[in-house]
């Protein structure tokens, strides 16, 4: 999908969702925090991070920054559950092990910055099994490059070297997806730190895919 398209898509469905469709009054004490630096530099060899905490914004988020936020939490959920599945089997090879590690810790890290995020600015935690939210993805999610379910399972119960392949080239999809959702939200969001946050994931995620893109090619 057009990342335009996908622009248009998160404001009506922001426009339609309780609570969104509105900017929220700024709390008392704006999202910021507890300080710390991001995460060491990834296996992709580009350095890690958001940050350890969202940074303060004197700009409220619009629908389309919380809408980000909720679906990009789904989204990160799902890479993190691959990524522990490829990590827990023996016999991966070491590159491929390492990247899924290095996805599941910054991507949890992500999960739990962006909950607190939203709590900063009046909205409740994501449950990231809440089906209401896997829903906004679209039917299949494949515009934003989710993965089946079936096929989640089906690569968690694969021998090393096939997981490996189909965890590759489900994570490239998957990435493209969060790249596609992070450059919307860059041209229709205004808040700081969901900017900052997009920001790096399409930094991180265009590395991680070009490190991905190579051990597939040497495993094929």
């Amino acid at each position: 999908m057009h990342v335009r398209r996908l622009s248009v898509a998160l404001i009506l469905t922001a426009a339609v969702l309780g609570g969104c469709g509105s900017d929220p009054a700024p709390p008392a004490t704006p999202p910021g925090a507890a300080g710390g630096a991001g995460p060491a530099a990834s296996p992709s060899g580009s350095s890690g991070g958001a940050g350890a905490a969202p940074a303060p914004s004197t700009a409220p988020p619009n629908g389309v920054d919380l809408l980000f936020a909720k679906m990009m939490i789904v989204h990160h959920d799902q890479a993190v559950r691959m990524s522990r599945d490829l990590v827990a089997k023996p016999g991966i090879p070491e590159r491929a092990h390492a990247v899924a590690a290095y996805i599941a810790k910054d991507q949890q890290r992500e999960i739990e910055e962006m909950n607190a995020w939203l709590q900063a600015w009046g909205q409740p935690a994501v449950n990231p099994a809440d089906p209401a939210l896997h829903r906004l993805h679209g039917r299949d999610g494949a515009a934003h490059g989710m993965v089946d379910e079936t096929q989640v399972a089906a690569a968690g119960a694969a021998a090393p070297a096939e997981a490996t392949r189909l965890f590759l080239r489900h994570m490239i999809e998957h990435h493209n997806g969060a790249i596609t959702m992070a450059q919307s939200a860059l041209e229709d969001g205004r808040n700081a730190y969901v900017r900052q946050l997009s920001k790096h994931i399409v930094n991180e995620q265009t590395a991680e895919n070009e490190a991905m893109r190579g051990m597939l090619t040497e495993l094929n």
